[in-house]
């Protein structure tokens, strides 16, 4: 999934300090880590994520920042524009702004394990399979909350690794590891593998 950038977004990634880009001559090859691990400020991710999450949920541009989702007889709506994210040490937490008929807005909280500053981990990443809210609203969408902010997590991820550089094969770098400090996601690009054997 590429993310296409606004411009707005373009102008904050060539602001951030804690973008480092590949230097022209360094190539990565399959599977090589690019030399600065990232330490995305919490401001900053939740900048990132608010593109990210339209993309996510299929959302065009200067539409409705709304989306229902069905499930059977039930319709829950989503408030793309109030998703936001938080980072304690090896947590990252999403909160998902949703409503429907029997509940007003509410927002679920879907934390993520993700490895720590001293143990940044690959992409392996867990959460809860019940989360905090109504009763009656998480145990139908539950499952759906959680796949929504784990792929908004993933996506961030993928389009800030984008922005470090390009690797050999002239491939955006994707993310190889995430983890979580107080108030900073932790995300290393590395050169994707190749999915093709003897490519």
């Amino acid at each position: 999934m590429a993310t296409l950038l606004t411009d707005q977004l373009v102008t904050d990634f060539n602001r951030f300090k804690w973008l480092k880009r590949l230097d022209q001559s360094v190539i990565l090859n399959t599977g090589e880590a690019s030399p600065d691990l990232l330490k995305i400020p919490e401001k900053d991710a939740q900048r990132v994520l608010s593109e990210v999450v339209r993309l996510v949920l299929d959302l065009p541009r200067n539409s409705t920042p709304l989306v229902v989702w069905n499930h059977g007889d039930s319709e829950l709506l989503v408030h793309s524009d109030k998703t936001t994210i938080n980072f304690t040490s090896g947590v990252v937490t999403i909160y998902v702004s949703v409503e429907c008929d029997q509940y007003q807005q509410v927002t679920i909280p879907v934390p993520i394990g993700v490895g720590q500053k001293k143990s940044v981990t690959g992409l392996v990443m867990s959460s809860f399979q019940d989360l905090q809210g109504p009763k009656g609203l998480v145990e139908i969408w539950s499952d759906a909350i959680i796949a929504f902010a784990w792929e908004s997590l993933l996506e961030l991820a993928t389009t800030i690794c984008a922005q470090v550089g390009k690797d050999a094969r002239g491939l955006p770098l994707v993310p190889g590891t995430i983890g979580a400090s107080p108030d900073r996601l932790l995300i290393q690009p590395v050169s994707r593998f190749s999915l093709a054997a003897g490519v």
